[in-house]
C-alpha cells in the first residue's frame, strides 16, 4: 500500500462550460489514481459532471435551497455548511482543492475542521465585488497555497496580502479546435458578409466585465463598409445588454454588427469567420478564447486586461496601451492594413504551449512543491 497517497476534495461552482471548469475537467481526466484518492463537490447538478472519469464520487452541495431548507436557513441553520460539515466528517481529505473563489463556504468550514485549502484564482478584482470583504479576506489568509492562471491575478492576490502564491496558466485541449472552411463560409453568406469584407470576431458572455457594451462605438468609431464585427456568446438577460443590443441595431455606422448568441457545434468555425480577433475586456485573468483564437492563426487585438498582455507576442496582434475604443480602432486598422505585420504560425506556435500536457505537469509542481 502507497502510505504517501493523497486524498484530495475538489470543489467546483457550476459544473459548466467555462474555462475554469474545464480546466479542473482535463486535470481530473488527467490525475494520477496510484498517486491520489480523489473527490468532487459541485454546487449545482451541471452538464459537465457527466464528463468526468465515472470512479469519481461526485457530491452536490444545496445552493438553490428547497422549502424544506430555506424554512431550516431562516430557523438558523445554513443546508449549504451542514452538508460541507458532513463531508468533512465522512470524506477525509488531506486538504480540500476549491477550483474558484466563488463559494466562500468551503473556507468557513475548512476553518473549523482545520482541513488545508488550495484556492485557485480565475478571477481578478473586479470579480471580488462579488464576496464580502471578511470572506476575500478568509481565502486569501487561510488558503495554505493560492493559484492564479497568470501573472496579472498572480500579482492581485500578492496584492490582496497573498503569501503562497503560485503561478500555472490556464491550458486548453486543442483536440476539438478544428475548423470547416466550407461551413465557415456558408456561416459567413448566411450572415450577409462579402467574401472581401475583413470580419473581426468576439466571444464571451454579453457582459460588462468582457466589454459588449463597447461593441457599438468600436462600430461607430470604425465606419467602415467593408468592416464586420461578429460577437459570438451568451445573453444575460439585463438592462446594459438590452440597451447595448438597441444600440447595435440602430447603429447608424457603415460596419455591421452581428450577433450570433451562444454556439455550440458550429463555435470553431464561427471564429473561423474571423480575419481577426477582438478582444473587449475590462478585465480577463487568462482568456481560453484567445489561445484558440491564436490556435486558428488569428490576429488579436485587445485591451490590455489581464494575461492577454502575456499571451501576445510580437506577430501575434496588438494589446493597447489604455482602455481606450480610439486605441483599439486604431491598432484594428494598422493590422487590416498590414502596417502591423502578423505571423498566423507565430500564433500558432504560441498557442500550441497552453496544452493540456503542460499544464497538467506545471500543476502537478506546484501540488508537489506544496502538499
Amino acid at each position: 500500500m502507497n502510505h504517501n497517497k493523497k486524498k484530495i476534495l475538489f470543489f467546483t461552482p457550476y459544473a459548466t462550460r467555462t474555462g475554469s471548469e474545464m480546466m479542473l475537467l482535463y486535470i481530473l481526466q488527467k490525475i494520477d489514481r496510484s498517486r491520489f484518492d480523489i473527490g468532487i463537490v459541485s454546487f449545482a447538478n451541471g452538464e459537465l459532471l457527466a464528463d468526468f472519469p465515472d470512479d469519481i464520487p461526485v457530491f452536490i452541495a444545496p445552493r438553490k435551497f428547497t422549502i424544506l431548507q430555506k424554512i431550516s436557513f431562516h430557523i438558523g441553520v445554513n443546508p449549504t455548511l451542514k452538508y460541507l460539515r458532513k463531508l468533512a466528517r465522512e470524506f477525509k481529505a488531506d486538504f480540500w482543492y476549491v477550483n474558484t473563489t466563488m463559494i466562500p463556504e468551503t473556507i468557513v468550514v475548512a476553518k473549523e475542521f482545520s482541513i488545508p485549502v488550495i484556492t485557485h484564482f480565475h478571477e481578478m478584482p473586479l470579480t471580488y465585488a462579488y464576496l464580502s470583504g471578511p470572506d476575500f479576506k478568509s481565502i486569501v489568509d487561510y488558503s495554505h497555497l493560492l493559484i492564479g492562471c497568470s501573472k496579472a491575478t498572480t500579482d492581485a492576490i500578492s496584492d490582496a496580502g497573498g503569501k503562497n502564491v503560485g503561478l500555472l496558466y490556464s491550458f486548453i485541449n486543442p483536440a476539438p479546435v478544428k475548423t470547416h472552411n466550407a461551413r465557415t463560409l456558408e456561416l459567413k453568406q448566411k450572415l450577409g458578409i462579402p467574401e472581401k469584407a475583413f470580419v473581426w470576431v468576439l466571444s464571451g458572455m454579453m457582459s460588462e466585465r468582457k466589454g459588449f457594451d463597447m461593441l457599438p462605438d468600436i462600430a461607430e468609431e470604425l465606419n467602415d463598409p467593408n468592416v464586420h464585427l461578429i460577437w459570438v456568446g451568451a445573453k444575460i438577460d439585463d438592462g446594459m445588454v438590452y440597451y447595448t443590443e438597441q444600440r447595435c441595431m440602430n447603429s447608424r455606422s457603415a460596419t455591421k454588427i452581428h450577433l450570433a448568441g451562444k454556439q455550440k457545434e458550429d463555435y470553431y468555425n464561427y471564429l473561423n469567420t474571423g480575419n481577426g480577433f477582438l478582444l473587449t475586456s475590462r478585465q480577463d485573468p487568462f482568456p481560453l478564447v484567445m489561445i484558440e483564437a491564436a490556435l486558428l492563426g488569428k490576429p488579436i487585438v485587445s485591451f490590455p486586461s489581464g494575461g492577454v498582455s502575456e499571451f501576445v507576442k510580437e506577430g501575434m496582434g496588438v494589446v493597447t496601451d489604455d482602455l481606450s475604443v480610439k486605441q483599439m480602432v486604431r491598432a484594428m486598422r494598422s493590422v487590416m492594413s498590414g502596417e502591423i505585420a502578423t505571423d498566423s504560425a507565430k500564433s500558432i506556435e504560441i498557442a500550441s504551449q497552453f496544452n493540456v500536457e503542460n499544464g497538467y505537469n506545471e500543476w502537478i509542481k506546484l501540488i508537489d512543491k506544496n502538499s
